[in-house]
């Protein structure tokens, strides 16, 4: 009953999301969860953490100021991206490309494969403002999204349970050969094959010769968006791999003294007052005196220094 009526609110207020945007002359792609639930046997089945929309980059800012005189809080915390918890205290992201976070490795390989998500898609029937990603688009940002979360802070069954009714709504009906290439061509093969290897053994019974014993931890202890310690493990190890000189200390350095692009994200206050790299980082260092946040950062350095 509890999914009933939270997918019963969450199409009401992105239905009333759309049309505001619509009625300003503002188009939305829906490119997440409100598409992949109608892959489910029934919406509710599949729950969403947020309503997800893409709009324009030169819409961004009159989206939220649209947004806030509807009377819901906003908040940035990426510069192409902002967030909206909604008077009825549900969660809203508007995002201008496929994939916007800065913080992420790896991020400039997910936007350069997939971008300007506007260009391959097509209207939805009654909004003319209103636009999904083709078939073969979809497709692919689906599976790629799963690969992000999976490769930075881990995911939750219920994205590895998304491929398998991806699979099974788009066969036959997506360019494999494209989705093939682009999987080969940006080094994402790897965790492709593990995550289909994953689903096709949990929702398919397919056997596998893989070992999946590391893959199944981090989708089971990853939840929605994935967790700090998963976060740690895969970055420690991806710099390992990659050969990167003195990784651990690498890491525990930006720990301690972050960049100021890392600061300016955290701390919009800092950017909107143009504070210098010293200036942030002293900023930052009162915060988490003040809110005795250093038993923490503490924890997560020891946890960078044992993987």
């Amino acid at each position: 009953m509890f999914a009933v009526q939270r997918d019963v609110r969450q199409s009401m207020a992105r239905d009333a999301l759309a049309s505001l945007m619509h009625e300003n002359g503002i188009r939305t792609l829906e490119a997440q969860g409100t598409v992949t639930k109608k892959l489910y046997p029934s919406p509710e089945l599949r729950m969403m953490s947020d309503i997800d929309f893409i709009i324009d980059r030169e819409n961004l800012e009159k989206a939220m100021a649209l947004v806030q005189a509807a009377g819901h809080e906003t908040y940035q915390h990426q510069p192409e991206e902002f967030n909206a918890i909604l008077s009825d205290g549900l969660l809203a992201e508007f995002h201008t490309d496929y994939f916007t976070e800065i913080i992420l490795f790896r991020r400039e390989l997910f936007a350069e494969a997939l971008s300007d998500p506007f260009a391959h898609s097509r209207p939805i029937d009654g909004e003319p403002l209103g636009f999904v990603p083709e078939d073969t688009y979809y497709y692919l940002y689906t599976i790629l999204h799963t690969i992000k979360h999976f490769e930075t802070a881990g995911c939750g069954l219920r994205r590895v349970l998304d491929l398998y009714y991806l699979k099974k709504a788009f066969a036959g009906k997506v360019d494999e050969a494209l989705v093939k290439r682009i999987i080969a061509q940006y080094g994402f093969q790897e965790s492709y094959d593990v995550l289909m290897a994953l689903e096709g053994l949990w929702f398919e019974d397919n056997p596998t010769e893989r070992d999946l014993t590391q893959a199944i931890e981090t989708v089971i202890e990853g939840g929605n968006h994935g967790t700090k310690e998963i976060f740690v493990r895969n970055s420690v190890k991806k710099d390992l791999a990659e050969h990167v000189r003195f990784a651990r200390l690498r890491r525990v350095w930006g720990i301690i003294f972050p960049s100021k692009q890392y600061i300016y994200i955290n701390y919009p206050q800092c950017a909107e007052r143009g504070y210098s790299t010293l200036h942030c980082q002293l900023y930052r260092l009162a915060d988490k005196l003040k809110h005795a946040r250093l038993g923490a950062a503490l924890r997560y350095i020891k946890n960078v220094l044992a993987k």
